[in-house]
């Protein structure tokens, strides 16, 4: 099992809680995406790398029991915090790593994996973390994990210009391998990362037998724009937010997503 101390270091320093807010357009699409794909019943649900709670709160006001796990003591932290901020209460706020959970067998009508995937650049953890998700989710349920696009890297240094700084191996390497790394801990740079294609994803949910595999880009084209002027403005935000719907799961548009989305169920005899 790899060491995730850089992981958990980077986030203890990492203003995680306030990323909502400098990239609201994720929120509000991951959010849109999940309601879409929701039951209409209540249901048993758990946050595996619920961070600060935003979307675990979300999901309480709406009705949903829902439990949170984060692997960084300052999310729990701010976790238990936020809860001021909303008229819900979570049933339950934990600290763990998502390869090896401290929960029942099939205890969750639904598990969401919002994070876990984009920290384990080996596949034999990733695959222990994605079996785990299934191991405590019930039989019918529904499984969320996300993930970043493996043209994020190359994509965002053209957007800000860094990749004429950059040697051509670094971003080879994130192309070739998905991996990313930090090892001097540059400040502004992110840490220990797993970059996923399209057919990563589905292999290793496929691995697991999840079925009904369903993909979406989070912020599809919008990954381009400048997302605040469509914040603050209704009309393009309306305008923006209809095509990203129209596109969300076109494949030949998935790769311009830097985040990505897999809804998956579990369905055993």
């Amino acid at each position: 099992m790899e060491n995730n101390n850089s992981v958990l270091d980077y986030y203890e320093s990492y203003n995680e809680d306030q990323r909502i807010y400098r990239d609201s357009l994720e929120f509000i699409r991951t959010k849109d995406i999940l309601e879409r794909n929701l039951p209409k019943k209540s249901m048993k649900i758990i946050d595996l790398c619920g961070a600060s709670g935003h979307y675990a709160y979300w999901l309480a006001e709406m009705g949903h029991e829902v439990h949170l796990m984060d692997l960084s003591p300052k999310h729990i932290t701010e976790a238990k915090n936020n809860q001021s901020k909303y008229n819900a209460k979570l049933v339950s706020i934990s600290r763990g790593d998502a390869r090896s959970l401290n929960f029942d067998d099939e205890s969750f009508d639904m598990v969401l994996v919002m994070g876990a995937l984009y920290h384990l650049q080996e596949k034999e953890d990733r695959l222990l973390c994605i079996k785990e998700a299934k191991r405590i989710l019930r039989n019918n349920g529904i499984a969320v994990f996300t993930y970043i696009s493996r043209h994020s890297a190359m994509l965002d240094g053209f957007i800000h210009g860094f990749i004429y700084n950059s040697d051509y191996g670094i971003i080879d390497e994130k192309l070739f391998t998905g991996k990313h790394n930090n090892p001097e801990n540059k400040k502004g740079n992110f840490t220990t990362a797993y970059l996923h294609t399209v057919n990563n994803i589905y292999e290793e949910l496929l691995y697991a037998n999840f079925t009904n595999i369903k993909l979406y880009g989070i912020e599809g084209f919008g990954s381009f724009l400048n997302k605040d002027d469509y914040i603050n403005d209704q009309e393009k935000m309306k305008k923006l937010l209809y095509y990203l719907r129209k596109t969300e799961q076109d494949m030949t548009m998935m790769g311009f997503s830097f985040h990505q989305l897999a809804i998956c169920e579990k369905h055993e005899i």
